[in-house]
Parts: C-alpha cells; sequence; structure tokens
C-alpha cells in the first residue's frame, strides 16, 4: 500500500505527518490530530492507525487507501482503546473495567 511517509504519533495525538519541500527539507507535521485513520489490519485483532490533521486528511484522500476514519476523540489515544465499527460508523471505545 502506498502511505504518507509518517513519523509516528505527533506529541500526544498529533498529526506527525512529513511535508517534503523543493529545497529539500523534510518537517513534520506539528499540528493537531482531527482525524484518527485505519490504514490496515495487523493480524487478526489489531489496526496500524495514525492521526492527521485536517489539511492532511484531504491529501489523504485524494492519494492515499485506508480502511475507515473517524474525527479524533478522547478515546483515542487510550492505551486500550479499540478501534469500534457500527451502523452509525467507526469510532475507538476502550473496554470497560472488569
Amino acid at each position: 500500500m502506498n502511505f504518507p511517509e509518517y513519523e509516528g504519533q505527533g506529541d500526544g495525538d498529533g498529526c506527525g505527518v512529513v511535508d517534503h519541500h523543493p529545497d529539500g527539507t523534510a518537517v513534520r507535521c506539528a499540528k493537531a490530530g482531527a482525524w484518527h485513520i485505519a490504514w490496515e489490519h495487523e493480524g487478526p485483532d489489531e489496526i496500524r492507525t495514525s492521526f492527521v490533521c485536517d489539511g492532511h486528511m484531504e491529501t489523504v484522500r485524494a492519494a492515499h487507501p485506508y480502511l475507515d476514519r473517524h474525527p479524533a476523540g478522547p478515546d483515542c489515544t487510550h492505551p486500550h482503546a479499540r478501534w469500534t465499527d457500527s451502523r452509525i460508523g467507526p469510532w475507538c471505545r476502550v473496554p470497560d473495567a472488569p
């Protein structure tokens, strides 16, 4: 698959997409992540995800394949959050405590 260059999760839920400029410099986007993207499955129960800002979401939509997306929410950065699909759309959900 063709993914945008991404240096992992930025600060918290920051964008982190790397922009390449004509002068040869590469700068990681420091904007807040507005979208949580599911890129691909990694095994039976895992999904490769990342955050992108509104501007980079337009680039992703135009040029990169992805499984799904949803607006970034408070549960998205929780270490035990799970990507949830439903008839009303996807979101991240933290499992209930035992």
